[in-house]
């Protein structure tokens, strides 16, 4: 073998790497110098913005930068300096909303919004091309699919995934009080940008629909899934996908758990022996949920929280088993911990605290993969997820 020849895998092994870190869930990465953060709320008025400073952390005051039913879930547009927002509303079906984001003083312009044909919308992703939006419906037990006009509005059609009969649904996990029904709790794009990987928290399976978003409607996107079954009780809750493709990993709420996936063409093989706990070795598990998982861009470190615990934990990744082994536990600082996710340069990993209205920012090393033993807390109102602007 020539040296040409080793040049060239090696070339291509990083390029396929680097597209598939472009897929991970770690927010604004075209952001390179924001100024401002978004902040969707629980119980607020609506999005909120906040001054944002990258060499130290520090978070302004936040205000009101658009009203909004419940805004939850963020996603940002591929091309275009488009937020979108899920609104879990109280009562009846949420909706999706789009809008303008002024960069310079995180100014936002509400231009669209659309059903989503189910209630609480608790997620949401915009596909490579933006040319479709997909969301979990969590009450609805069903997966919304809406296409996308080139100038980002929503098409006036929403189309839904969800089993109609007892043939076509899943059975039904062990626990009563919260596998009662059919509850959707994410849609992760794959790498590639060809399958949608959406957990079943309710039946313990994470369905997996093949799309091509071009030149499609809605009504042409879904076909039957492919449905894995994950742990009996498990509650699957968020995936997310290794930059080398070959892993992805689903942190399960009910159980508090973390499993690895072998992943090739839409199929999911579950590893044994890959699960780990995100609870400490003597803690109580009644009353505690794990909530998300996120990955460093080069694979080697996944993050999760667990709320009841309030507890945030490093683990080190096998770089040719996927495997974890946790390295860090720290607490978060608050109560309710929601989403977690990493600022632009990857110097701070942000949690969002509902229960105790604040913002955990931790500062970050990104060779070692540890967090600072205590986190900076900020005050912000039932904060559920964040952006960078």
């Amino acid at each position: 073998m020539t040296v040409a020849t080793l040049n060239r895998r090696h070339f291509l092994t990083t390029l396929a790497a680097a597209v598939a870190a472009s897929r991970l869930p770690l927010r604004a990465e075209s952001v390179r110098n924001p100024k401002f953060i978004l902040l969707g709320t629980d119980k607020g008025k609506g999005i909120y913005r906040a001054s944002w400073d990258s060499v130290t952390g520090q978070i302004g005051t936040p205000s009101l930068a658009a009203p909004s039913d419940r805004p939850t879930y963020f996603a940002m547009h591929p091309k275009k300096p488009i937020l979108y927002a899920s609104n879990e509303s109280a009562q009846g079906d949420g909706s999706l909303s789009a809008f303008r984001v002024d960069g310079k003083a995180a100014d936002l312009e509400q231009f669209a919004t659309i059903s989503s044909k189910g209630n609480s919308p608790c997620y949401l992703s915009i596909d490579d091309t933006g040319h479709m939006a997909f969301a979990a419906n969590y009450g609805g037990g069903s997966i919304a699919a809406v296409s996308l006009k080139g100038d980002g509005s929503f098409e006036t059609e929403t189309n839904l995934f969800a089993c109609k009969d007892n043939a076509a649904c899943g059975i039904l996990g062990p626990n009563a009080d919260r596998q009662e029904a059919p509850h959707m709790h994410c849609a992760v794009i794959s790498p590639d940008n060809k399958y949608l990987l959406c957990c079943n928290l309710g039946e313990d399976a994470i369905e997996v629909f093949r799309f091509d978003p071009v030149g499609k409607g809605p009504e042409e996107v879904f076909g039957t899934p492919k449905r894995f079954a994950a742990p009996s009780g498990s509650g699957p809750r968020h995936v997310v996908f290794h930059p080398n493709g070959k892993f992805v990993y689903c942190i399960h709420e009910l159980d508090c758990t973390i499993s690895v996936y072998g992943w090739d063409k839409g199929t999911l093989t579950p590893l044994g022996g890959s699960i780990v706990s995100t609870l400490a070795s003597d803690a109580d598990a009644k009353g505690a949920t794990a909530c998300e998982v996120v990955i460093d861009p080069k694979g080697r470190f996944v993050y999760a929280n667990t709320r009841g615990e309030n507890s945030l934990v490093v683990y080190k990744v096998n770089e040719k088993t996927g495997f974890l082994t946790e390295q860090q536990r720290v607490q978060t600082g608050g109560t309710v911990t929601r989403l977690i996710a990493f600022d632009p340069s990857r110097r701070f990993l942000l949690c969002m605290n509902q229960g105790s209205s604040t913002v955990s920012v931790f500062g970050h090393d990104p060779k070692s993969g540890k967090l600072t033993p205590k986190p900076t807390l900020f005050p912000a109102d039932t904060p559920m997820c964040v952006e960078w602007v």
